[in-house]
């Protein structure tokens, strides 16, 4: 029984590498489907004043094109480029795979992943909007949101936490997983468990 919280550990590392590994080499054959439901997504968040149309452009990393346009200011127009797979696809399948390899009862995990799903769908969301708010924020002809000194510092905070950081894609999924996957009992057994590997 003492090596059972490390069997555990392992058992869970190792589903999770196998998990997010074949999530990340199925991207090719994923990529059309996904594509779409991330174009499908951004542009249920810009309908006001401010609009951002979302279109699947090639296979290359920045493999999505995002137009600006703005109806208080007709004629004026601005194109950006995005990277589905790194703001979307990413945090989506490290939450994934992180669920399925967590050891509790399928049904849990069911609810979990469902909830999960949710939740990492609102974190991609704010990815895509935080550039989009940025360039409709700048002093141009597309500006339609003037967020001062205090607004301007930090959106900027947000985007470079949340978006251009290093680790941005996968902090935050595990945060969720937390959140969606466990219960207080699970602690209560993990800490028994560490107690009895210490007797």
């Amino acid at each position: 029984m003492q090596n059972l919280p490390r069997k555990r550990i392992a058992g869970f590392v190792l589903r999770f590498a196998l998990a997010y590994g074949a999530l990340v080499l199925a991207w090719p054959l994923l990529a059309p489907a996904y594509r779409p439901l991330y174009c499908f997504q951004g542009n249920l968040l810009f309908q006001g004043d401010a609009r951002a149309q979302f279109q699947a452009r090639g296979e290359d990393e920045l493999d999505i094109q995002i137009r600006l346009t703005s109806p208080k200011r007709p004629g004026s127009q601005g194109v950006m480029r995005n990277d589905s797979r790194y703001v979307g696809y990413l945090p989506t399948i490290s939450l994934i795979a992180l669920i399925l390899a967590t050891p509790i009862p399928w049904k849990r995990r069911r609810k979990a992943l469902l909830a999960g799903l949710l939740l990492v769908s609102v974190f991609v969301s704010l990815r895509m909007a935080l550039p989009v708010v940025r360039e409709f924020s700048k002093e141009s002809a597309l500006q339609i949101y003037e967020l001062g000194g205090f607004g301007t510092w930090v959106l900027g905070v947000a985007q470079r936490s949340l978006l251009r950081a290093p680790a941005s894609w996968f902090v935050v999924p595990i945060l969720i997983w937390i959140v969606v996957a466990f219960r207080r009992q699970d602690w209560e057994l993990l800490e028994e468990g560490d107690e009895a590997s210490e007797d």
